[in-house]
């Protein structure tokens, strides 16, 4: 079998490129190529993490559902598409994003870790706080629920039931915003929410916590006070990458057909998963996620995105607080419930006729 790097190639230039969404896909990135030079060797860095640990996943950390191996990787593009894959192709799970995903998602993070407002929220000392180190870490926390929602799309089997195919691809950020419906919306949300279960795990209570708190010179800070920063850290990063993807221009009245919730929609769901995870975990209590703390990170996050003058954004708010907007996310929230519980039995090995697996 050729390597996972051959094989991707050889998908983008045989299969992708003659998907209209596509086409201006070039092939597997070379990182020594990537701009700014500063960002290259976060990039194998990265990958190297991620891929280490996809490899250590395994049928029973996935729900039982068996599939190729995985491979991590950055996708090459000539007209500046900012997207993300699950698919499964020529004996391999990849996920993938495309160089200029990577690219806004650096550039965010930056944003973030310079902005004062930010760093208030955040509760660090400008006049201390590296800067370079807290740009890495929300990064970090970007790229790791990005990596994480298409890892679920994959155990989750969304892969093999899109209609949105690209040789079985599984495709975000997807331009033509109005071509999904509410069941597809759920299984974002589902995504969305096992994504957020992986990265707290990892960020507050496995290995990726000491690493975290060094990196905000905070490893002094009692058990609860450490998780409060990592969570305000997490939902900075999250609500600014949600923000930075959100069309201006969606026609809010079609809103049940959006392949994607908006991203108000995707921050509060975000927050009800984080706080069963508390619960669960033994974290901050539900008292924490207050109203007016969520308003201060939605704030900040959304005031680093380019082109803040959306004036669409209100438009969209004003309507999920509007009495069509209520029925909207009651229907919403129960197609979620029925896919959260259903990918229990999605997630089952499958059977041949005879009962063998």
């Amino acid at each position: 079998m050729p390597p996972p790097e051959v094989v991707l190639d050889r998908w983008v230039r045989m299969q992708a490129c003659k998907h209209s969404g596509c086409r201006g896909y070039v092939g597997k990135l070379d990182i020594e190529k990537a701009e700014p030079p500063s960002i290259r060797s976060f990039l194998h860095f990265v990958q190297d993490v991620m891929n280490t640990a996809l490899a250590l996943e395994n049928a029973n950390a996935s729900g039982g559902v068996e599939h190729p191996p995985f491979h991590f990787d950055y996708l090459e593009v000539s007209d500046g598409t900012k997207n993300a894959h699950a698919f499964r192709y020529e004996g391999f799970s990849f996920i993938v994003v495309t160089l200029p995903l990577v690219q806004l998602l650096w550039d965010l993070s930056q944003y973030l870790s310079a902005s004062d407002a930010v760093q208030q929220v955040l509760g660090v000392d400008r006049n201390t706080v590296r800067r370079d180190a807290l740009h890495a870490l929300l990064f970090q926390f970007q790229i790791a629920f990005l990596v994480s929602h298409e890892y679920t799309h994959h155990v989750h089997r969304h892969c093999d039931t899109s209609a949105d195919t690209i040789a079985g691809a599984w495709t975000e950020f997807t331009q033509n915003v109005t071509t999904g419906g509410l069941d597809h919306q759920a299984q974002e949300l589902v995504a969305d929410g096992f994504a957020i279960y992986l990265t707290l795990a990892n960020f507050l209570r496995g290995g990726g916590r000491e690493g975290a708190l060094e990196q905000l010179e905070q490893q002094s800070l009692p058990s609860v006070e450490a998780d409060e920063i990592l969570l305000k850290c997490f939902f900075v990063a999250l609500a600014s990458l949600f923000c930075a993807l959100w069309p201006e221009d969606i026609p809010i009245t079609e809103i049940r057909q959006f392949r994607h919730p908006p991203a108000p929609v995707r921050i509060e769901y975000a927050i009800r998963v984080a706080i069963m995870w508390c619960n669960q975990y033994g974290s901050v209590p539900e008292s924490w996620f207050g109203a007016e703390r969520f308003r201060q990170v939605f704030s900040v996050a959304s005031g680093v995105v380019t082109g803040t003058a959306r004036k669409q954004w209100d438009t969209h708010i004003a309507f999920l607080r509007s009495e069509d907007g209520a029925k909207y996310d009651k229907l919403l929230l129960e197609r979620f419930e029925i896919a959260r519980k259903g990918k229990s039995e999605a997630s089952r090995p499958r059977t041949n006729a005879s009962g063998a697996t």
